[in-house]
């Protein structure tokens, strides 16, 4: 095995095929219905990770990382069908390509951002409060519910109201909700509890991506 190959390990949502290439490579199967606990206890840190499964997979693994200060770990990335991290990011080959330097998106509670976030009033309904990306004000009084998404550049975040005909963005290094209350969806997944705010941002750290 190479240098590379031989510092690389799999981490993978179940039922997802690992590519041939990467067969002989150690492999962790994650389930996705306790993503945090799991890779608390499975995962170790390589020199290099490539997450192979949806965004939340991903998130979770660079929560981990973030969590365990150890964002040196390079990551690449095998997404799902309809990942918008693939989007956002556009990954390459995770064993041959070339690691850059990304934005970390967080939250105020610990959770990583990589792909998009909803923003709604609990049961998907309206939302009562405001939203500020960095300084400038994006709404206030009440909504349908907002969109956040990483940007995989700087300034790292951004941010509009969720309606059919309004598309503006708003772009910055956070951006931060206070309602009466809220329900976040962080990449596809609901969190079950109800708050009343909520902030997205640009971590202090960068994250390695194999591009």
């Amino acid at each position: 095995m190479s240098a590379v190959t031989d510092s690389t390990i799999v981490v993978r949502a179940p039922d997802v095929p690992v590519p041939d290439a990467l067969s002989e490579l150690k492999t962790i199967t994650v389930d996705l219905q306790s993503v945090k606990p799991e890779l608390k206890t499975k995962l170790t840190f390589p020199k290099r990770i490539v997450v192979a499964g949806p965004d939340l997979l991903l998130a979770g693994v660079l929560a981990r990382l973030m969590a365990a200060e150890r964002l040196d770990v390079e990551i690449g990335f095998l997404p799902g069908d309809g990942s918008r991290a693939a989007a956002v990011y556009r990954p390459g080959d995770p064993l041959h390509g070339t690691p850059r330097a990304v934005p970390l998106i967080r939250d105020d509670l610990g959770a990583v951002l990589v792909g998009q976030a909803k923003i709604t009033g609990p049961d998907g309904g309206a939302l009562t409060g405001e939203t500020f990306v960095d300084s400038t004000r994006l709404f206030s009084g009440r909504a349908r519910g907002l969109l956040i998404e990483a940007t995989g550049a700087e300034p790292g975040v951004r941010a509009r109201v969720k309606a059919p005909l309004r598309r503006r963005w708003l772009s910055g290094r956070a951006a931060q909700t206070g309602a009466v209350e809220l329900v976040v969806t962080r990449d596809g997944r609901a969190d079950p509890a109800v708050l009343t705010r909520a902030t997205f941002y640009r971590h202090t750290s960068d994250w390695i991506l194999i591009t």
